[in-house]
C-alpha cells in the first residue's frame, strides 16, 4: 500500500498451519484365531460392559506388571513355533515392551510413569531397573522355558543382560543408543552365529534406542551410526513391537492402558481398562501421542489442554497454560 495507507500497521493475517488428516480409530473387531490363542480362551474375555460374552470383541488389559509379562511370554511361545517351522510370516528379530512398577515402591500395579516409563526415578540407575526387569522376565515372561542367564552382554554394556532359551531363542535388555555397538555386534553374530540362523528369534525388551540410529553413539563414530541406519531401518522388517503393554495419559488427565499382542492390531482401553476405545491394525502401526490423547480425551469427556491442539499465533500466554 502507498504511505500513510491505513493498512500500513496492521498486523499481518497468521497463516494457518497445516494439519494431518487424522487416522480413522477403527471399532473394535473379533480376535483372530492367532490372536486368541496368544491372549487366551474365549471364556478369559470381557464384552463392553464387563460380563463374559463367547464372542468377545476384546480381552481386557492386563493390570499388575507380573501379568502384563506373562501375557508377553504367550506371544513369545507362538513366535518361537513358527520360527522353528519356518513359517515366513513370524518376524525374527522383535520388540517387547514391560511396564515396570514404580522404583523403591512395592506394588506390582501398573502405574503411568510417564513416556515409556522414564518419569520413574531410578536412584540405582540401569543396575536397578536391571534388577527389576530380571524379575519379570524370569518369574513371567520365560515361565516355563529352558532358560539360562548369562549376565551382562558386555561390562560396559550398562543394563544390557542376556538369556538364552534352548537354541530358538534369546533376550536381551535395555540396548539403548549408548550402548547400541554391543548390540549390533549381538545382531550380527559377533557374540555367537545362533542368532542368525531362521529358526531363531531374538527378542529384546524396553529397548531405548531413538528414531533410525540417529542419536547412536558419540558425534564423531560416523561407522556406528551408518550400521545402526542400516540394522534399525523399517525396510528391514525388524524390530516390530511384538507385544507393548503401556500405561498412557493425556495433558488433560484422561488414562487409559495400550496394550497390542501380535499379530493382533493396537488397542486403546478405558482407565478401569472395562472399554475398548480405539483400535489400529498393524499395517497403520503404533498410534502417535496425539492420537492416543485424542481418543483417551474423546472417550472421557475431557476437554485438550490449552495449547495442546491450537496454533501459537492463537495462543495468548496471559491466558493459556500449555500442559
Amino acid at each position: 500500500p502507498p504511505p500513510g495507507s491505513a493498512t500500513m500497521n496492521a498486523s499481518p493475517a497468521p497463516i494457518p498451519r497445516a494439519v494431518p488428516a487424522p487416522r480413522r480409530r477403527r471399532r473394535p473387531s473379533p480376535l483372530s484365531p492367532v490372536t486368541r490363542a496368544v491372549l487366551g480362551s474365549s471364556d478369559d474375555f470381557l464384552a463392553a460392559d464387563g460380563t463374559s460374552s463367547p464372542t468377545p470383541p476384546f480381552r481386557a488389559p492386563p493390570s499388575l506388571c507380573s501379568s502384563a509379562a506373562t501375557e508377553a511370554r504367550n506371544v513369545l511361545r507362538v513366535l518361537r513355533e513358527g520360527a522353528v517351522e519356518g513359517d515366513p510370516a513370524v518376524p525374527r528379530r522383535v520388540r517387547v515392551e514391560l511396564p515396570l512398577p514404580p522404583a523403591d515402591v512395592r506394588t506390582d500395579e501398573i502405574r503411568y510413569l510417564g513416556l515409556h516409563g522414564q518419569a520413574a526415578d531410578w536412584s540405582g540407575g540401569m543396575s536397578q531397573r536391571l534388577r527389576v526387569t530380571k524379575t519379570y522376565v524370569e518369574e513371567n515372561m520365560l515361565d516355563g522355558y529352558d532358560w539360562e542367564y548369562l549376565g551382562l552382554l558386555d561390562r560396559d554394556a550398562d543394563g544390557m543382560g542376556v538369556w538364552t532359551c534352548g537354541e530358538n531363542m534369546t533376550v536381551v535388555t535395555h540396548p539403548s543408543d549408548t550402548t547400541m555397538r554391543f548390540f549390533l555386534d549381538l545382531a550380527d553374530g559377533v557374540y555367537g552365529e545362533r542368532v542368525k540362523k531362521k529358526d531363531h528369534v531374538l527378542v529384546v525388551v524396553n529397548a531405548f534406542w531413538s528414531g533410525n540410529g540417529e542419536k547412536v553413539g558419540q558425534p564423531w563414530e560416523f561407522g556406528l551410526k551408518k550400521r545402526a541406519a542400516v540394522a534399525l531401518a523399517p525396510e528391514t522388517g525388524d524390530w516390530e513391537k511384538v507385544y507393548v503393554a503401556r500405561r498412557v495419559r493425556s495433558a488433560a488427565g484422561a488414562e487409559g492402558t495400550l496394550r497390542r499382542a501380535w499379530p493382533g492390531r493396537w488397542q486403546l482401553f478405558d482407565a478401569e481398562g472395562v472399554a475398548l476405545i480405539g483400535e489400529w491394525t498393524p499395517r497403520e502401526g503404533e498410534p502417535s501421542n496425539r492420537e492416543i490423547a485424542e481418543t483417551l480425551n474423546e472417550a472421557a469427556g475431557a476437554a485438550d489442554a490449552a495449547g495442546f491442539n491450537r496454533s501459537s499465533v492463537d495462543t495468548s500466554r496471559d491466558t493459556d497454560v500449555i500442559t
